[in-house]
């Protein structure tokens, strides 16, 4: 049985590439979603920018929470 992916499991570094990669990933959608001229699919777009910024917080949130506790992790 695999383990489910989680935030606290993963190095600093990796969190600040992924954090590094998501953000560029939605300032591509926010491009984007200017030349679309559909409303639904517009729409979509942004239910996929903010589950993707969710992420991002998240991501942010543990890295804030490691440097407040001196780079160690409680589990």
């Amino acid at each position: 049985m695999m383990k489910s992916w989680n935030v606290r499991d993963q190095t600093e570094e990796t969190l600040k590439t992924l954090l590094e990669k998501k953000y560029k990933e939605i300032e591509a959608d926010y491009k984007l979603i200017r030349k679309i001229a559909d409303v639904n699919t517009a729409k979509k777009m942004l239910d996929e920018i903010y589950q993707a910024k969710a992420f991002a917080n998240a991501i942010e949130l543990e890295l804030i929470r490691r440097g407040f506790y001196n780079g160690t992790t409680s589990q």
